[in-house]
C-alpha cells in the first residue's frame, strides 16, 4: 500500500463474518486483505450510482447525442463509400458489356453464316456458354456443346 495506513476495528455479525470468512478462503487472502478487497470493490460500485442521478442522466443524455451523431456521420460515410464504389464498379461493368456488344458486331462481320442471324440470337448464345464456363465447365465442353447445336 502507498501512503499513510490506518487501522480500524470493525465488528460483524455472524453471518456477514461467516462471509467474509468464506471469500477470504475462496480467493486464498486473509481475513484482512479480503476485507480491504471488499471495500474498494464497494466503493467502486458506490462511484456507478452516479449514474442514477440528475448528474447521470444529464451526462446519459449529453452522451447519447453525441453517439447518435456519431453514428449519423458514419452512415453518411458509409453511404458516400458506396456511391463511390458502385460508381468505379459501373465503369468496368459497362466497359465490358461495351466489349461483348461490339464482339457480336464483330462476329456477325466476321462469319457470313451470321450475317442473317439477329445480334440477340449472337448474345444469348454466347450469354449461355459464358454461365456454363462460370458453373465450372471447360471451355471444350462448351464449345463442343455449342457445334453440336446443344
Amino acid at each position: 500500500m502507498e501512503g499513510k495506513q490506518h487501522v480500524k476495528s470493525i465488528r460483524f455479525d455472524d453471518e456477514t463474518y461467516r462471509r467474509v470468512r468464506a471469500y477470504a478462503a475462496g480467493r486464498g487472502l486473509t481475513d484482512s486483505a479480503a476485507i480491504r478487497e471488499l471495500v474498494v470493490r464497494g466503493l467502486s460500485v458506490d462511484g456507478l450510482s452516479l449514474y442514477s442521478t440528475e448528474l447521470g442522466e444529464f451526462l446519459r443524455t449529453t452522451m447519447g447525442g453525441c453517439l447518435e451523431q456519431f453514428d449519423q456521420a458514419l452512415r453518411r460515410r458509409n453511404d458516400e463509400a458506396e456511391d463511390r464504389l458502385a460508381r468505379v464498379t459501373s465503369r468496368s461493368t459497362k466497359g465490358a458489356l461495351v466489349a461483348a456488344l461490339v464482339s457480336v458486331d464483330l462476329a456477325k462481320g466476321l462469319f457470313e453464316g451470321l450475317s442473317d442471324v439477329p445480334a440477340e440470337e449472337v448474345w444469348r448464345a454466347y450469354a449461355r456458354q459464358a454461365g456454363e464456363l462460370q458453373a465450372g465447365r471447360s471451355i471444350e465442353e462448351v464449345k463442343a456443346d455449342a457445334r453440336a447445336g446443344r
